[in-house]
């Protein structure tokens, strides 16, 4: 039992840090979350190296403002609120594109006064809808139905033919962990939803129990912590006992990302990672 006492010490951990400065690439692409840093009381100007102009923006919660300058092409973005910790999404359509920027709100050294960015195209046709969808709730995610109609989708070709909003990607990452191995197995895209739906599959192959809880999963592209809505998991509790199988569904909605992004699944750190970080 001594992995799962040393796991639940460190309860929530993610192995890959969402902390840090974002990447100083100035590249943005659609679909893929840009992360800005931005300060309470101080203004962030974000310049675009394009001589398309922005078409739309939508903010998915007041936490900050934002002003757009036509003619300089630039976006000032501040604060709303007088403290950190918080964060939301920013999309933007800019031709037929629609690039997605993170603004997270800290009070140190993260802090970004000047971004530039460049841009680079590239949606599929089939996902260009995406730019339509509407942003949900996680109330209004029923996660459990939608689960079920992927697994339904994969094996019935009738239904899956009806729902023609509806694609799956094949993605087959496999992480170690405990002595077991984690699958990043596939995913599901609702494109009128702009709705993503992973699927992570393992079996506890040790003769421990394990404690893996599905607050724990993270999803990244390229580095970047994406925000997950709503999480399913098949069965209860959070202690994986010998023997047993596991399947967890991450949602993800309202960021307008491909579902063909390389995507990486980030699991806590296991009982050996734990033994490192504990003092001797």
């Amino acid at each position: 039992m001594n992995r799962l006492v040393l796991s639940f010490l460190l309860g929530f951990a993610v192995a890959r840090a969402e902390e840090g400065p974002a990447s100083t690439d100035d590249q943005l692409t659609p679909g893929v979350p840009m992360e800005v840093y931005v300060a309470p009381g101080r203004a962030t100007t974000i310049l675009f190296h394009t001589g398309e102009k922005v078409a739309a923006i939508s903010l998915a919660s007041p936490i900050v403002t934002y002003k757009y300058d036509k003619a300089l092409n630039q976006l000032e973005i501040t604060p709303a609120v007088r403290t950190g910790g918080v964060e939301t999404n920013l999309n933007m359509r800019i031709g037929a594109e629609v690039y997605v920027l993170v603004v997270k709100v800290v009070t140190d050294v993260r802090a970004q006064f000047v971004r530039t960015f460049d841009l680079k195209t590239g949606v599929d046709g089939a996902e260009a809808a995406l730019g339509s969808a509407p942003l949900l709730k996680p109330a209004d995610i029923d996660l459990i139905a939608a689960a079920k109609d992927f697994e339904r989708a994969e094996s019935d070709p009738v239904f899956r033919e009806a729902k023609p909003n509806l694609k799956i990607e094949t993605i087959g990452k496999r992480y170690e962990w405990n002595d077991c191995l984690i699958e990043l197995v596939d995913l599901a895209q609702w494109l009128d939803r702009d709705l993503l739906v992973f699927r992570v599959q393992w079996v506890n192959r040790t003769h421990d129990a394990l404690y893996l809880d599905p607050r724990q999963y993270g999803l990244f592209i390229a580095g970047k912590a994406v925000p997950i809505l709503a999480r399913y998991k098949v069965g209860t509790g959070s202690v994986i006992y010998p023997g047993q199988f596991e399947a967890v569904y991450l949602a993800v909605q309202g960021y307008r990302l491909s579902r063909h992004n390389d995507w990486q699944l980030g699991l806590p750190p296991d009982s050996e990672g734990l033994r490192r970080l504990l003092p001797n």
